[in-house]
């Protein structure tokens, strides 16, 4: 079985050129699960400890949104055309059913994914980490989001960024942080034959145009002018009927959205809290 730290990168090609890259990793049968990775980052950034202990059950995709890491074209300027670019590639590589899992960003887009999803495409399960949903009535200001632009925003996204902004400030974060930084680049020539992927806009090589394009559909996916109808989840989210998993922290950065994404579900359960994790 292929694994995080070895499975090859495919490609499949858009009519309009865009070439969507991907990997396969885990079981070859059952329904796939497709992971949606966080602001910046690269299927070479989903922990190997995460990655290899759900493919040991599951059968896998990872995936890199356009314009990032090694899929090709331009980098969506909204959530909901992020969105849309996972159903393209989903009917690209002929898949009708698909469980999504969606972090940070990802999970913003797996909203859009179930909600917009056409007749073509059955979204059968979500998973929601570390997300929330889009603009509404119970939203509250994010007084340290200024604190996430900052560590988010860095020229080099590096062990001390990611640490402040995806594990606790203890001693048990400060280990979990620093095994998840060697884990990710266990992947190299070395072991996949492929160079290790650095985040989007690394060195600001473009200007930082990707990261703000990124950032900037984030802030319009939490601004209710421009989250409305197809737009955003917030108004919609009973209308998602599959089980919907949502998996946050109790201090998540830029700020807490449970209670947001399960008051506005058709139907919700808590569960008990998971001591600290030691998956970044």
């Amino acid at each position: 079985m292929s694994t995080q730290q070895t499975a090859k990168t495919q490609y499949v090609q858009a009519p309009n050129g865009v070439k969507y890259a991907y990997r396969r990793i885990g079981a070859a049968t059952g329904t796939p699960l497709l992971c949606l990775a966080h602001f910046r980052s690269t299927m070479d950034h989903w922990d190997p400890l995460l990655i290899n202990t759900i493919a040991a059950r599951r059968n896998l995709i990872l995936y890199d949104y356009p314009g990032v890491g090694r899929s090709t074209g331009q980098v969506a300027s909204t959530i909901r055309q992020m969105a849309a670019d996972v159903h393209t590639f989903l009917g690209l590589v002929g898949l009708t059913e698909v469980d999504v899992l969606g972090f940070s960003i990802g999970g913003m887009v797996a909203q859009l994914v179930g909600l917009n999803a056409p007749p073509t495409i059955n979204v059968r399960k979500l998973v929601l980490c570390g997300t929330g949903p889009s603009a509404g009535p119970e939203s509250v200001p994010t007084p340290n989001m200024a604190g996430f632009l900052e560590h988010s925003g860095v020229k080099h996204m590096e062990l001390p960024q990611m640490r402040i902004l995806f594990f606790p400030m203890t001693k048990e974060g400060e280990y979990a942080a620093q095994g998840y930084w060697e884990r990710i680049h266990e992947r190299g020539v070395e072991s996949s034959g492929e160079e290790h992927i650095k985040f989007l806009s690394d060195g600001l090589t473009d200007g930082g145009d990707g990261m703000n394009t990124m950032r900037n559909g984030i802030a319009e996916f939490f601004t209710p002018e421009t989250s409305q109808g197809l737009n955003g989840s917030y108004d919609r989210l009973a209308d998602l009927k599959m089980p919907v998993l949502v998996a946050n922290g109790h201090v998540n950065f830029p700020r807490r959205f449970d209670e947001a994404l399960m008051l506005t579900s058709a139907y919700y359960r808590t569960i008990t809290s998971f001591p600290v994790s030691t998956v970044g």
